[in-house]
Parts: structure tokens; C-alpha cells; sequence
């Protein structure tokens, strides 16, 4: 029901399939009160394009005359509406009024009888400051209904998270909740966190959920209506919003922005080109609003908030997601305290993050030191590499030179070649090995002038036990080094960026024998050649390695299974040779260590080579979707002893 298009880390472009209709995620759902239709539900399809509604089953199962209406004509006639349509089952309503007078079965029942197209169950509304029995208890209600509703296969089920602000419990609700295949996951129980700009709350319950669900989806943030937490949302892993929020805030004459809400009383200038405020001027909606017309603040906010939406999709089509992210959080101080939690869960967010992007990363202020893309290179020249030469390292600053570095400092590295010498610059990231200097993000990042090192020059010294630390000062550096050329820069270019992308020791194995070099105009290496046969080409973009046949055959020897694989079934095989893309339900095994975006190697079951591909899923992913892209393949290979097609 649910396949990903797109992905930027977490976040990502999907299509949900329901009955009535496929709906591209992420998106919002407008709330319909059905007694009172703020904004016309034709006008939400024709003019604010809109995929999927929400609408509540309590009120329409508690009112006589709509319960009878809806079980007659179904929820789609009774609402005008020809797209998909969700139903809530009044467990809010518990959370706001207390207990309601229906039982778990008899609501779902009823939401499948008017046609739902996604049926929520009466799970129990988890509050903040349940006690954690408390807590435990409405979890393991929550768990008891999902299975009951589960029983029927007819439907989409919307199973809620619910565990309150305990972690655990969120954590292992989603794990249960995950094992039931529904056909939606929403996270409940976190408006009261919005409500009290709870933030860093509720970034911890969201990955908590996450991390229990693993890919599955789609994740619905109930009652997430505010445009500035959808980026954060999505970056996160949320696919799914509900807004009753545009018309409860126009009520009180707020209207909603992406960096936080107004009051119509206190504004002057619009600042808005949306179809209302392009229209009218502040005293005039001023006015409106005063004589008791909220329509057109109501209107406002669905605009900002589906305008936001784009925005977002935009960002993950376009690779820039984080960096939105890191503009949209400063609006609030809370929301600055949401994204530090970010900086807590390396291990889990690097596990969804591209080694590199469409787009030089941009430097927004120190939240940018928390981006898993940095932190991977910064702790993979902390914790793996391994300096090629035995003698002092010597340092250049990186605010007296331009990027690509190695490519300013050419004369530099000539005369140090010679010498038994190991290389770094002293870059806004911390030091980095010069080799590493055109790989994604050294070379592929923008960062003001003089910002604070990611990690210092004296914490590099100590993690790698260096015991002299020498900086460039040009041609008397020279004077206090020693000889013994025993690895040119080219061949310690090649090996750092192996071991980087491909694991440790595939640089050893790519450079064992005789290496040459195709190198264009400027002196920079496009492709790498071993004992005469091509092995590698570079990417000017990003720095990285695409394989070539007699490469990946190098690396098929070096790795143990599954590293760096993807296997296939028999019935694939064939068509991935023929160069055709490899999807989910044919692969067998996988590395979990691959990455959107990395070089991966196809094989068959018996290890024969059948291919080189692109990874699109990663294993935990491909794991969940039967459905959908896998890997795109660049190049398939005619036969084991065969050439490339």
C-alpha cells in the first residue's frame, strides 16, 4: 500500500494507495467538522488540490440523523468528497471530554460500514504525565485492539503508537504494532506536547516510534497542523498530517506562518502572496474577521500550510532538507531544543543517510555540526583512518587555500611527496587527511570564514597518537622533514577514498599492482586503471568511486558476503544482467552497511556477478517493502568472464 519514490535520510517522497485513490506523501489532512463546513470540501478538491481527508467517526456514529445519512449514501457521498477519506474514532475526544459512551468494536465496525478509506481504532490516549503503569497499561489496550481489528483483512487499519513521553514503551508499542502489517501508523498522544511547546519531547517520541516501526509506513503525526513543524516532521520520518489547526487558530484570529502565528489585530503588512492576502490587505481581513467571518484566515492558514508541504517535498527531491530544517527550527527556541536530540541519535539517523547529495551542503550555525553527513566523515578520520606514512604530519590551513585543496596546493604536494610525511588540512570540519579533500562534504560544503572546527587539530593529535604536528610554512618546513617516498598522493588519494566509501582494506585491493592513470586537462584523475584494466572512475561531483567491472570483481574477492551485495533470485538474475533495475521482492540478502546512493555489487545466490547498481532501499527497508525500486542498475554484466553491457 505504501512504496517510496524519493528519499533524503528519513524523510521521503511516497505514494499511498487506498480504495479511493493514490495519495503522494508527504501531505496533509484536512479536518472536516461535520457539522460545520468551514471551508467547502469542493473547494478543497478543486482549488487547494486536495488528496485525502480526515473527518471523525465519533461525531457522525453520535449524531443520529449523520450516522443514519452516513451508513445510507457513505462517507464520500456525505462529504462531497471523491478521494480518500480517514476516520478517527473519537479517542481525542477522550483525551479532551473524558470517557465516550462507545465501544471499540462497535466504531470500527461503523467506520468500515460508511466506507472509510483508513480506519482508526479506540486506542487509548496516552497523556504526559501518565504514570508509567499507567502508561503500560493503555499500551497494551492499544495492542489488544489493533489485534482484534487486524482480524478483518478488508480494511486499512490505522494502528496508533502510544506509550506517553516513556521512550520504552513507545519503542515497543511500535514493535508490536509493526508486526501487524496496518495500513497506516499513526504516533497519538502528542498534542498536549505541541499544545505546551514540548518539542524536544516530542522529536524523542517520534524517533522512539521510528525506531521501533523501522521503515514501515505511512507514519501519521496526529494533530500536527502547525506548517513550522512539518519539515522537522518529515526529516524525522512523518508522512502524514491532520489540521483542524487552520480553523481553530482563525477563530481566535491567528493566522498561521512557517516561522510561527500572528494575531490579524497586530498585523499590518501581509507578507503573504497566498490567493487571500493577494486579494486583501490587512485592515480589510481585520475587518472580516470582526464581524465574525473566519473563512478567509481559515483559507490563509490551509494555504501556508500546503505551501509548506511543497516546500519540503521540494527540499527532498532537491537534497536540502537538513539545511531547511536548520532555518525553519530558529523560529522558536523550543524547536532549536528539538533538533539538539538529533545530535543524541547518530547511530540510528546514519543508518538512512546518503553518503553524499545532489547539493554542496551549506553551513547554517553550529546545529549543522549535528548532520549525520558530517559526523560520519568526521568519525571515520578519527576512528579508522590510518595515516599512510610513519612521519610527522604536516598542515596547512584551510583559510589560506581554495577547493578542491589538493588541487591548490599542487606545488606543495610535489615537494612533500618526497618526503616521509602524512598530509592534512585544517578544514571547518576539523582536520582532514588532504587525500580525503574531494569527497562529499569537504570539497561539497559552503561555511563562513572563520566558524568553530567540528573537531580540533589537539583531539586528532591525540586520537591517532601523533607525536609531531607540523604546520606549512612554506619552503623552510621543508628543511626539518626527512626523506623516503614510499606512496605517491595519487595512489594515497585512491586508497583513503576506498576505504571510506567501499570498507577497510578496499583500498589495499584496488591499488595492488600496477596503477595508472587517465587524468583530464587540470591534472585531476577520472579514471583508474590496475594492471591495464579500468577499475574505477571518479565522480567529479562528489569525489566518489563509480566501479567498473574488473573493479567490482576485486572487491567481490576482498569482501566476505553480504558485504557490499546485493543478492538476487534466479528469477532476477537475468534481467539485472540485461541492465535492468533491481527491485525489493527479488532480493535475497543484502549488506546492511549499504546506503542510499552507494556503489553495490549484484550477485546471484551462487555468487556470480550479474551486475553493478546504485543502492535506492537500504536492507532494513527492502526488508519491509515488497513493493518498489531496490537499486538502479548502471551496468550489467554479460556473464561472469563477460564484458559490460
Amino acid at each position: 500500500m505504501f512504496e517510496i519514490k524519493e528519499k533524503e535520510g528519513l524523510a521521503r517522497l511516497g505514494e499511498f494507495t487506498t480504495p479511493h485513490g493514490t495519495i503522494e506523501t508527504p501531505a496533509i489532512m484536512p479536518v472536516i467538522n461535520p457539522n460545520r463546513e468551514l471551508v467547502p470540501v469542493r473547494k478543497l478538491e478543486e482549488e487547494f488540490n486536495t488528496d485525502i481527508l480526515i473527518t471523525n467517526s465519533y461525531i457522525l456514529y453520535k449524531d443520529q440523523d449523520l450516522r443514519e445519512e452516513s451508513l445510507n449514501k457513505g462517507v464520500h457521498e456525505l462529504l462531497g468528497f471523491s478521494g480518500p477519506i480517514m476516520t478517527d474514532s473519537g479517542t481525542f475526544q477522550a483525551h479532551v471530554y473524558g470517557d465516550i459512551d462507545v465501544e471499540a468494536e462497535e466504531i470500527l465496525k461503523f467506520q468500515r460500514r460508511i466506507g472509510s478509506d483508513v480506519v482508526t481504532i479506540l486506542d487509548e490516549f496516552t497523556e504526559p504525565d501518565d504514570s508509567r503503569e499507567t502508561a503500560n497499561k493503555k499500551v497494551e489496550k492499544t495492542i489488544e485492539r489493533a489485534e482484534m481489528a487486524q482480524k478483518d483483512e478488508a480494511s486499512l487499519n490505522a494502528l496508533p503508537i502510544q506509550g506517553s513521553i516513556y521512550l520504552d514503551l513507545r519503542e515497543s508499542c511500535a514493535v508490536s504494532l509493526a508486526k501487524m502489517d496496518g495500513g497506516l501508523y499513526p504516533i497519538g498522544g502528542v498534542v498536549p506536547l505541541m499544545e505546551d511547546y514540548r518539542y524536544r519531547d516530542l522529536a524523542e517520541v517520534i524517533i522512539a516510534s521510528k525506531k521501533g516501526l523501522g521503515p514501515k509506513g505511512p507514519v501519521h503525526l496526529f494533530g500536527a497542523g502547525h506548517p513550522m513543524l512539518y519539515s522537522l516532521a518529515v526529516l524525522l520520518g512523518c508522512d502524514l498530517f491532520d489540521s483542524s489547526s487552520y480553523a481553530k487558530y482563525a477563530k481566535r484570529g491567528d493566522m498561521m506562518y512557517p516561522d510561527g502565528t500572528r494575531n490579524i489585530e497586530d498585523i499590518d503588512y501581509l507578507g503573504c502572496e497566498c490567493p487571500i492576502c493577494s486579494s486583501h490587505d490587512a485592515d480589510e481581513l481585520a475587518q472580516i474577521y470582526k464581524k465574525g467571518d473566519i473563512t478567509p484566515i481559515a483559507e490563509h492558514n490551509l494555504w501556508i500550510c500546503f505551501r509548506e508541504i511543497d516546500k519540503v517535498k521540494q527540499s527532498i527531491r532537491e537534497g536540502d532538507l537538513w539545511e531547511m530544517v536548520e532555518r525553519r527550527v530558529r523560529s522558536h527556541p523550543k524547536l532549536l531544543e528539538a533538533l539538539e536530540v538529533l545530535n543524541g541519535e547518530y547511530q540510528f539517523l546514519e543508518r538512512f543517510e546518503p553518503r553524499s547529495r545532489k547539493r554542496a551542503a551549506l553551513y547554517t550555525g553550529q546545529e549543522s555540526n549535528y548532520r549525520p553527513t558530517f559526523k560520519r566523515i568526521m568519525r571515520w578520520i578519527l576512528d579508522e583512518y590510518k595515516p599512510p606514512k610513519n612521519g610527522p604530519t604536516v598542515y596547512f590551513d584551510s583559510n589560506q587555500v581554495n577547493k578542491p585543496y589538493s588541487r591548490s596546493l599542487r606545488e606543495e604536494i610535489e615537494k612533500l611527496e618526497n618526503y616521509d610525511v602524512n598530509l592534512l588540512v585544517y578544514d571547518q570540519i576539523g582536520p582532514v587527511p588532504l587525500e580525503l579533500d574531494a569527497v562529499y562534504p569537504v570539497a561539497q560544503s559552503v561555511f563562513p570564514s572563520h566558524p568553530a572546527h567540528m573537531f580540533s587539530l589537539d583531539h586528532y593529535r591525540r586520537q591517532k597518537s601523533i607525536d609531531e604536528l607540523i604546520q606549512w610554512e612554506g619552503e623552510e618546513t621543508l628543511t626539518t622533514l626527512s626523506g623516503s617516498k614510499n606512496i605517491d598522493f595519487d595512489e594515497m588519494k585512491i586508497r583513503a577514498t576506498a576505504d571510506y566509501q567501499f570498507g577497510e582494506k578496499a583500498g589495499e585491493a584496488l591499488t595492488d599492482g600496477n596503477l595508472s592513470y587517465v587524468k583530464n586537462n587540470k591534472g585531476r584523475i577520472k579514471n583508474v586503471k590496475l594492471d591495464n584494466d579500468h577499475i574505477l572512475s571518479i565522480r567529479h561531483y562528489d569525489g566518489f568511486f563509480t566501479l567498473k567491472e574488473a573493479g567490482a570483481k576485486i572487491l567481490l574477492d576482498e569482501f566476505d558476503p553480504p558485504d557490499m551485495r546485493i543478492e538476487v533470485t534466479d528469477e532476477s538474475a537475468e534481467f539485472n544482467r540485461d541492465g535492468k533495475s533491481v527491485f525489493s521482492k527479488f532480493v535475497t540478502n543484502m549488506s546492511s552497511k549499504l546506503r542510499h546512493g552507494d556503489e553495490a555489487i549484484v550477485v546471484d545466490q551462487e555468487e556470480n556477478l550479474l551486475a553493478i547498481a546504485r543502492v535506492f532501499l537500504t536492507k532494513e527497508e527492502v526488508e519491509v517493502f515488497e513493493k518498489g525500486l531496490a537499486a538502479n542498475v548502471r551496468t550489467g554484466i554479460e556473464s561472469s568472464k563477460g564484458a559490460s553491457i
